[in-house]
């Protein structure tokens, strides 16, 4: 263990930065969880970083306005040792978007450097009642993800879900309750069909969730409520990342680069 510990510590100090590739549909709140995990500020812009990733040289006018380049590194100046990828959701049915994807996510595993490799990918599946999962993002989770790079699936807009499968009438009690029904029926149990390596299972907000280490985190993420819920609900994505990851060294790397969950590296420091 100590070997290993050496080897987690020496690669903190040769790497500043852990690499996260964000896939999703329009308005799936990728926009404001990255700047919820990045600590910024509401009006703040991502910056992109030039092409030998030294620096970031401009902003721009974020994801969610249909600007995808999935080759395009960006970063939040409150906490830039965050590099994020972005890649459009497959709501439009185009194969070669779904290819594109499948060939970053490969090369990125053939690097042999850390710092260009993929270090994980949070993948935002929006609690649709009409779509809840189309026929590419089917396709994705079904694949093999080349490299066995940790996956996060990200349930949000998990309000606007309850008033979609509920009735106006129910108490919020009762609303919550059958709208779980819905969601472990038409997302959890067609993602926890898929062959993928590594299960376990995780309870979050009273309900049986399957997490993978390609590692599925339902979180039922309403990101555009401020408060203490919200801040909980990052921790527990921090908390689910790093469990994701089977190398050491890189949970070192992780755990120490975000900053939301303190207590996750103190309680990491305790255990290693």
């Amino acid at each position: 263990m100590s070997d290993n510990v050496s080897e987690a510590f020496e690669l903190r100090q040769r790497y500043k930065n852990f690499r996260i590739l964000v896939i999703g549909r329009a308005n799936a709140g990728k926009t404001t969880i990255l700047k919820r995990v990045c600590n910024a500020e509401e009006d703040e812009n991502p910056f992109l970083y030039n092409e030998e990733m030294e620096s970031l040289v401009r902003h721009i006018y974020f994801l969610e306005r249909g600007h995808h380049n999935i080759e395009q590194a960006f970063a939040f100046k409150s906490n830039p040792e965050f590099i994020f990828h972005d890649s459009p959701g497959f709501e439009k049915g185009d194969e070669s978007q779904l290819q594109e994807v499948q060939e970053f996510i490969e090369k990125c595993a053939k690097a042999t450097e850390v710092k260009d490799q993929l270090h994980a990918i949070w993948f935002c599946v929006v609690t649709d009642s009409s779509r809840p999962l189309l026929d590419l993002e089917k396709k994705f989770f079904a694949d093999k993800i080349y490299g066995n790079v940790p996956l996060i699936a990200v349930f949000t807009k998990f309000d606007d879900f309850i008033n979609q499968v509920t009735n106006p009438r129910m108490s919020l009690k009762k609303k919550r309750e059958l709208a779980k029904q819905h969601l472990e029926t038409d997302f959890e149990q067609p993602l926890s069909d898929y062959k993928l390596p590594k299960k376990a299972m995780l309870c979050l907000e009273g309900m049986p969730l399957n997490l993978y280490t390609c590692c599925y985190l339902s979180a039922l993420l309403d990101m555009h409520k401020n408060g203490d819920k919200c801040q909980k609900q990052v921790k527990e994505l921090m908390e689910k990342t790093a469990e994701s990851l089977d190398n050491l060294a890189l949970k070192l790397l992780f755990v120490l680069v975000q900053k939301n969950n303190i207590e996750l590296g103190i309680n990491y420091a305790i255990k290693k």
